[in-house]
Protein backbone atom coordinates (compact mmCIF):
# COMPACT_ATOMS: atom_id res chain seq x y z
CA UNK A 1 0.00 0.00 0.00
CA UNK A 2 1.22 3.47 -0.78
CA UNK A 3 0.96 6.51 1.43
CA UNK A 4 -2.53 8.03 1.05
CA UNK A 5 -2.69 11.31 -0.81
CA UNK A 6 -3.31 14.26 1.50
CA UNK A 7 -7.00 15.05 1.52
CA UNK A 8 -8.17 11.55 0.53
CA UNK A 9 -7.54 9.70 3.83
CA UNK A 10 -10.65 10.01 6.05
CA UNK A 11 -8.68 9.17 9.23
CA UNK A 12 -7.50 11.93 11.55
CA UNK A 13 -5.05 9.62 13.34
CA UNK A 14 -3.79 6.70 11.28
CA UNK A 15 -3.62 3.38 13.16
CA UNK A 16 -5.56 0.28 14.12
CA UNK A 17 -7.51 -1.14 17.06
CA UNK A 18 -5.82 -3.15 19.81
CA UNK A 19 -7.44 -6.57 19.33
CA UNK A 20 -6.67 -8.25 22.65
CA UNK A 21 -6.59 -5.73 25.51
CA UNK A 22 -5.71 -6.98 28.98
CA UNK A 23 -8.41 -7.44 31.60
CA UNK A 24 -7.17 -4.37 33.47
CA UNK A 25 -7.33 -2.23 30.34
CA UNK A 26 -10.90 -3.35 29.69
CA UNK A 27 -11.87 -2.49 33.27
CA UNK A 28 -10.09 0.87 33.29
CA UNK A 29 -11.52 1.94 29.93
CA UNK A 30 -15.02 1.37 31.29
CA UNK A 31 -14.25 3.01 34.65
CA UNK A 32 -12.78 6.39 33.70
CA UNK A 33 -13.57 9.03 31.13
CA UNK A 34 -11.13 11.20 29.19
CA UNK A 35 -9.13 13.18 31.79
CA UNK A 36 -10.49 16.68 32.34
CA UNK A 37 -8.95 17.54 35.72
CA UNK A 38 -6.54 20.52 35.54
CA UNK A 39 -4.88 19.78 38.89
CA UNK A 40 -1.09 19.88 39.14
CA UNK A 41 1.11 19.10 42.15
CA UNK A 42 4.51 20.10 43.46
CA UNK A 43 6.81 19.61 46.44
CA UNK A 44 9.33 21.89 48.11
CA UNK A 45 11.96 21.03 50.72
CA UNK A 46 12.65 23.82 53.23
CA UNK A 47 15.63 24.04 55.60
CA UNK A 48 13.95 25.38 58.75
CA UNK A 49 17.00 25.98 60.99
CA UNK A 50 16.88 29.79 60.80
CA UNK A 51 13.09 29.86 60.61
CA UNK A 52 12.68 27.91 63.85
CA UNK A 53 14.91 30.39 65.67
CA UNK A 54 12.93 33.25 64.13
CA UNK A 55 9.60 31.73 65.22
CA UNK A 56 10.84 31.05 68.76
CA UNK A 57 11.99 34.65 69.06
CA UNK A 58 8.68 36.01 67.77
CA UNK A 59 6.73 33.69 70.07
CA UNK A 60 8.67 34.97 73.08
CA UNK A 61 8.32 38.62 72.08
CA UNK A 62 4.60 38.46 71.29
CA UNK A 63 3.39 35.89 73.81
CA UNK A 64 1.66 34.04 70.95
CA UNK A 65 2.95 30.69 69.69
CA UNK A 66 4.14 31.14 66.11
CA UNK A 67 4.52 28.02 63.99
CA UNK A 68 5.66 26.90 60.57
CA UNK A 69 2.06 27.15 59.36
CA UNK A 70 1.88 30.84 60.28
CA UNK A 71 5.16 31.51 58.50
CA UNK A 72 3.97 29.71 55.36
CA UNK A 73 0.73 31.67 55.43
CA UNK A 74 2.62 34.96 55.66
CA UNK A 75 5.05 33.96 52.91
CA UNK A 76 2.27 32.81 50.58
CA UNK A 77 0.34 36.04 51.15
CA UNK A 78 3.41 38.15 50.33
CA UNK A 79 4.01 36.17 47.14
CA UNK A 80 0.40 36.46 46.00
CA UNK A 81 0.58 40.23 46.47
CA UNK A 82 3.84 40.40 44.52
CA UNK A 83 2.45 38.15 41.77
CA UNK A 84 -1.17 39.31 41.39
CA UNK A 85 -1.73 37.03 38.37
CA UNK A 86 -1.57 34.13 40.86
CA UNK A 87 -4.14 35.66 43.25
CA UNK A 88 -7.14 34.96 41.08
CA UNK A 89 -10.58 33.47 40.64
CA UNK A 90 -11.99 31.76 37.54
CA UNK A 91 -15.28 33.43 36.62
CA UNK A 92 -17.21 32.58 33.46
CA UNK A 93 -14.08 30.87 32.08
CA UNK A 94 -12.11 34.10 32.49
CA UNK A 95 -9.53 35.21 35.06
CA UNK A 96 -10.68 37.59 37.81
CA UNK A 97 -7.82 39.34 39.66
CA UNK A 98 -8.54 39.64 43.37
CA UNK A 99 -8.02 42.96 45.15
CA UNK A 100 -7.31 41.38 48.55
CA UNK A 101 -5.01 38.56 49.59
CA UNK A 102 -7.10 36.35 51.90
CA UNK A 103 -5.76 32.98 53.08
CA UNK A 104 -7.99 30.19 54.37
CA UNK A 105 -6.75 27.76 57.05
CA UNK A 106 -8.21 24.37 57.88
CA UNK A 107 -9.41 23.97 61.48
CA UNK A 108 -10.07 20.56 63.06
CA UNK A 109 -13.22 20.34 65.18
CA UNK A 110 -13.10 17.36 67.60
CA UNK A 111 -16.55 16.17 68.65
CA UNK A 112 -17.34 16.54 72.35
CA UNK A 113 -20.16 13.99 72.22
CA UNK A 114 -18.39 11.41 70.01
CA UNK A 115 -14.76 10.84 71.04
CA UNK A 116 -12.48 10.21 68.08
CA UNK A 117 -14.74 11.94 65.57
CA UNK A 118 -13.26 15.06 63.99
CA UNK A 119 -14.96 17.45 61.57
CA UNK A 120 -13.24 20.04 59.40
CA UNK A 121 -13.98 23.73 59.15
CA UNK A 122 -11.75 26.72 58.71
CA UNK A 123 -10.91 30.36 59.25
CA UNK A 124 -9.85 32.98 56.72
CA UNK A 125 -7.19 35.58 57.49
CA UNK A 126 -8.22 38.68 55.54
CA UNK A 127 -5.52 40.81 53.91
CA UNK A 128 -2.86 38.44 55.21
CA UNK A 129 -0.20 40.26 53.22
CA UNK A 130 -0.56 43.23 55.59
CA UNK A 131 -0.08 41.16 58.79
CA UNK A 132 3.12 39.94 60.40
CA UNK A 133 3.61 36.34 61.44
CA UNK A 134 2.64 36.95 65.07
CA UNK A 135 -0.52 38.83 64.04
CA UNK A 136 -1.56 35.91 61.83
CA UNK A 137 -0.84 33.48 64.70
CA UNK A 138 -2.94 35.51 67.15
CA UNK A 139 -5.84 35.91 64.74
CA UNK A 140 -5.88 32.23 63.83
CA UNK A 141 -5.79 31.17 67.48
CA UNK A 142 -8.82 33.35 68.22
CA UNK A 143 -10.67 32.34 65.06
CA UNK A 144 -10.00 28.63 65.62
CA UNK A 145 -11.40 28.91 69.16
CA UNK A 146 -14.54 30.55 67.76
CA UNK A 147 -14.90 27.81 65.13
CA UNK A 148 -14.62 25.03 67.70
CA UNK A 149 -17.11 26.74 70.02
CA UNK A 150 -19.56 27.28 67.12
CA UNK A 151 -19.46 31.03 67.69
CA UNK A 152 -18.01 32.09 64.34
CA UNK A 153 -21.21 33.74 63.11
CA UNK A 154 -22.32 33.10 59.53
CA UNK A 155 -19.94 30.17 59.06
CA UNK A 156 -21.45 28.38 62.09
CA UNK A 157 -24.96 28.91 60.75
CA UNK A 158 -23.93 27.61 57.33
CA UNK A 159 -22.40 24.44 58.87
CA UNK A 160 -25.55 23.89 60.91
CA UNK A 161 -27.73 24.18 57.79
CA UNK A 162 -25.52 21.77 55.81
CA UNK A 163 -25.72 19.15 58.58
CA UNK A 164 -29.53 19.22 58.42
CA UNK A 165 -29.80 18.97 54.64
CA UNK A 166 -30.02 15.60 52.84
CA UNK A 167 -27.16 14.78 50.51
CA UNK A 168 -28.80 15.66 47.18
CA UNK A 169 -29.95 19.05 48.52
CA UNK A 170 -26.47 19.75 49.90
CA UNK A 171 -24.97 19.34 46.44
CA UNK A 172 -27.67 21.54 44.93
CA UNK A 173 -27.21 24.25 47.56
CA UNK A 174 -23.41 24.30 47.14
CA UNK A 175 -23.78 24.70 43.39
CA UNK A 176 -26.37 27.47 43.66
CA UNK A 177 -24.47 29.42 46.32
CA UNK A 178 -21.21 29.02 44.41
CA UNK A 179 -22.87 30.22 41.20
CA UNK A 180 -24.25 33.29 42.96
CA UNK A 181 -21.10 34.12 44.94
CA UNK A 182 -18.42 33.38 42.38
CA UNK A 183 -19.91 33.20 38.88
CA UNK A 184 -22.22 36.20 39.32
CA UNK A 185 -20.04 37.74 42.09
CA UNK A 186 -23.07 38.55 44.25
CA UNK A 187 -23.03 38.88 48.02
CA UNK A 188 -25.25 36.18 49.57
CA UNK A 189 -26.46 37.53 52.95
CA UNK A 190 -26.95 34.10 54.57
CA UNK A 191 -23.35 32.96 53.96
CA UNK A 192 -19.94 34.51 54.72
CA UNK A 193 -18.51 36.84 52.09
CA UNK A 194 -15.87 35.04 50.02
CA UNK A 195 -15.44 32.44 52.80
CA UNK A 196 -12.33 30.71 51.38
CA UNK A 197 -10.21 33.54 50.03
CA UNK A 198 -7.69 33.04 47.24
CA UNK A 199 -5.45 30.35 48.77
CA UNK A 200 -5.52 27.65 51.44
CA UNK A 201 -2.90 26.53 53.95
CA UNK A 202 -3.23 23.42 56.11
CA UNK A 203 -0.85 21.53 58.38
CA UNK A 204 -0.35 17.78 58.66
CA UNK A 205 2.94 18.07 60.52
CA UNK A 206 1.14 18.22 63.86
CA UNK A 207 -0.13 14.71 63.10
CA UNK A 208 3.39 13.42 62.46
CA UNK A 209 2.94 13.19 58.69
CA UNK A 210 5.87 14.11 56.48
CA UNK A 211 3.98 14.98 53.30
CA UNK A 212 0.68 14.50 51.51
CA UNK A 213 -1.23 15.87 48.54
CA UNK A 214 -4.72 17.22 49.06
CA UNK A 215 -7.46 17.84 46.49
CA UNK A 216 -8.68 21.23 45.38
CA UNK A 217 -12.04 21.97 47.00
CA UNK A 218 -14.26 22.51 43.96
CA UNK A 219 -16.95 24.70 45.50
CA UNK A 220 -14.36 26.98 47.15
CA UNK A 221 -12.93 28.07 43.77
CA UNK A 222 -9.48 28.31 45.44
CA UNK A 223 -6.70 27.61 42.87
CA UNK A 224 -3.86 26.77 45.28
CA UNK A 225 -3.54 24.75 48.50
CA UNK A 226 -0.25 24.47 50.41
CA UNK A 227 0.23 21.63 52.90
CA UNK A 228 2.83 21.93 55.69
CA UNK A 229 4.48 18.65 56.68
CA UNK A 230 6.37 17.58 59.77
CA UNK A 231 9.77 19.10 60.53
CA UNK A 232 12.36 16.38 60.94
CA UNK A 233 16.13 15.98 60.86
CA UNK A 234 17.33 14.64 57.49
CA UNK A 235 20.68 14.20 55.76
CA UNK A 236 21.21 16.80 53.04
CA UNK A 237 24.16 17.92 50.94
CA UNK A 238 25.67 21.32 51.74
CA UNK A 239 28.84 22.47 49.97
CA UNK A 240 29.56 18.91 48.90
CA UNK A 241 29.23 17.52 52.42
CA UNK A 242 26.43 15.42 53.93
CA UNK A 243 25.03 17.18 56.99
CA UNK A 244 21.90 16.77 59.11
CA UNK A 245 19.42 19.66 58.89
CA UNK A 246 15.85 20.24 60.14
CA UNK A 247 13.77 19.93 56.97
CA UNK A 248 10.10 20.43 56.18
CA UNK A 249 8.27 19.28 53.05
CA UNK A 250 5.68 21.62 51.58
CA UNK A 251 3.31 20.18 49.01
CA UNK A 252 1.10 22.24 46.75
CA UNK A 253 -2.00 21.44 44.73
CA UNK A 254 -2.72 23.98 41.99
CA UNK A 255 -5.26 24.71 39.27
CA UNK A 256 -3.36 24.53 35.95
CA UNK A 257 -5.92 26.80 34.30
CA UNK A 258 -4.48 29.76 36.20
CA UNK A 259 -1.05 28.59 37.41
CA UNK A 260 1.46 27.29 34.89
CA UNK A 261 5.00 26.02 35.35
CA UNK A 262 6.61 29.47 35.19
CA UNK A 263 4.30 30.89 37.85
CA UNK A 264 4.70 27.84 40.07
CA UNK A 265 8.48 28.21 39.79
CA UNK A 266 8.25 31.87 40.85
CA UNK A 267 6.16 30.95 43.88
CA UNK A 268 8.47 28.07 44.82
CA UNK A 269 11.62 30.18 44.57
CA UNK A 270 10.00 32.98 46.54
CA UNK A 271 8.73 30.60 49.22
CA UNK A 272 12.18 29.08 49.69
CA UNK A 273 13.83 32.49 49.94
CA UNK A 274 11.31 33.85 52.45
CA UNK A 275 11.33 30.80 54.72
CA UNK A 276 15.06 30.12 54.65
CA UNK A 277 15.82 33.83 55.15
CA UNK A 278 12.95 34.52 57.57
CA UNK A 279 13.85 38.16 58.22
CA UNK A 280 12.42 38.75 54.75
CA UNK A 281 8.98 37.87 56.13
CA UNK A 282 8.90 41.36 57.64
CA UNK A 283 9.42 43.00 54.25
CA UNK A 284 6.45 44.92 52.89
CA UNK A 285 4.44 43.21 50.21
Amino acid sequence: MGVPVVGTDPMNVRGRWLKRPTAWRKISLQTWRTPDNPTIHGTLEIDTARLQQFLERRSTESGVKCTMTHAVSRALALLLRRHPDCNVLVRRRKIWLRDDVDVFHQVAMPSESEPGRVDLSGATVRQADTKRVEAIAKELRERAAAVRSQSDGEMARTRSLLLRLPGFLTRWMLRVVGWLQYTLNLRVPTTPRDPFGGAMVTSIGMMGIKSAFVPLVTFSRVPIIVVVGQIEDRPVVRDGQIVVRPMCTLTATMDHRVLDGAQAAQLAAGMTRLLEEPERLDDPA
